[in-house]
């Protein structure tokens, strides 16, 4: 019998076949986990259990999370008995890279509405940065500050990264970035962060995407990807924003969903009564839209607030929590809210 295995703290899954050691199941599936001699000398797959049980090779008894032992469980000689969550740090899930801090330059800075600038950066030449589409990155303004913003395309051979930045004067970050903000700056980044990514998403058959404001960076990057790799599968694309100047590049996502054959983009404005289309919040306008999200994923990009928001009234619609995808459950957790 299957089980799963959940690495902590990245809330990573992967299913264990019966008769296989819970390293065996994440080389296999292509994940990336500390090991070396697989047999349990080098101690390299170390980490504790703290959920579940697990029998331990050349071990006649079990060890659950409960026990002493649990604080010391090499990944090479476990094998699940039920689904377990496991501690185990520097673990990658396929589609997954390092995170790395380096320096960039700002190429090139657009004023694409009154509050938005598109910021164009260059990775350093030399340097291998790779990262996924969908994921984010942080700029390390201070010591202890930092500012995250979704990667607004796809992987470039040109080393080309684009960010979508918000003046947001409430903001501890924004103050401080704001004077950097100057063509020819260099800024110190780290990434790829985030778990949003297409390698997560194989097992839907439908994706929603539902951005708010600048969220929809994330999608843009996701999309492209999609293009390229020739997946086909229907995509429908949310992009909710208070003022029609707030969908700032309304005309090019018209133009990019139509490079992929079963995409639909839908726009929604709320607070601009003279809008011709759809208003209202843009998560009310795919509930009113669809009543079946069978084999759907729902990739959520936007404030916590509106993301939670969307989780609430998704989970009270009936939809599974596991199909709602968003970064703010990995960086701004509820209980922290």
């Amino acid at each position: 019998m299957a089980h799963t295995v959940t690495f902590l703290p990245r809330q990573l899954n992967l299913t264990v076949a019966e008769g296989e050691s819970v390293l065996q199941a994440a080389l296999r599936q292509g994940f990336r986990i500390p090991w070396g001699c697989s047999s349990g000398s080098c101690r390299a797959c170390e980490g504790r259990l703290k959920f579940g049980r697990v029998q331990l090779k050349h071990c006649a008894g079990e060890v659950s999370a409960s026990d002493s032992a649990a604080d010391s469980i090499l990944c090479c000689l476990a094998y699940p008995i039920e689904d377990i969550q496991i501690e185990v740090h520097k673990v990658l899930a396929p589609g997954q890279f390092p995170t790395q801090e380096i320096t960039a330059q700002i190429t090139h800075i657009k004023q694409i509405n009154p509050d938005v600038k598109i910021v164009q950066f260059k990775l350093p030449a030399g340097k291998k940065i790779e990262y996924s589409a969908g994921q984010y990155l942080e700029i390390i303004l201070d010591s202890d500050i930092s500012a995250a913003f979704s990667i607004a395309n796809a992987p470039r051979d040109d080393r080309t990264l684009e960010l979508h930045i918000r003046a947001s004067q409430d903001s501890v970050s924004y103050p401080l970035l704001k004077p950097q903000l100057k063509e020819g700056e260099l800024l110190r980044l780290r990434l790829p962060l985030g778990n949003t990514t297409l390698h997560r998403l194989e097992h839907a058959k439908t994706l929603i995407m539902i951005a708010a404001s600048t969220g929809i960076s994330q999608m843009i990057a996701m999309l492209q990807a999609l293009i390229t790799a020739g997946d086909e599968r229907p995509v429908f694309v949310y992009w909710g924003a208070r003022l029609v100047r707030d969908l700032y590049l309304h005309d090019e996502m018209k133009t990019l969903v139509m490079r992929h054959p079963n995409c639909r983009y839908i726009a929604i404005v709320s607070d601009q009564p003279e809008w011709p289309a759809r208003k209202g919040l843009v998560h009310r306008a795919v509930l009113d839209d669809r009543n079946d999200f069978k084999d759907t994923a729902i990739i959520v990009g936007g404030s916590p607030a509106m993301v939670y928001a969307t989780y609430d009234d998704f989970i009270a619609a009936g939809i599974d929590a596991g199909q709602i995808i968003s970064d703010v459950f990995d960086y701004a957790p509820r209980e922290a809210q």
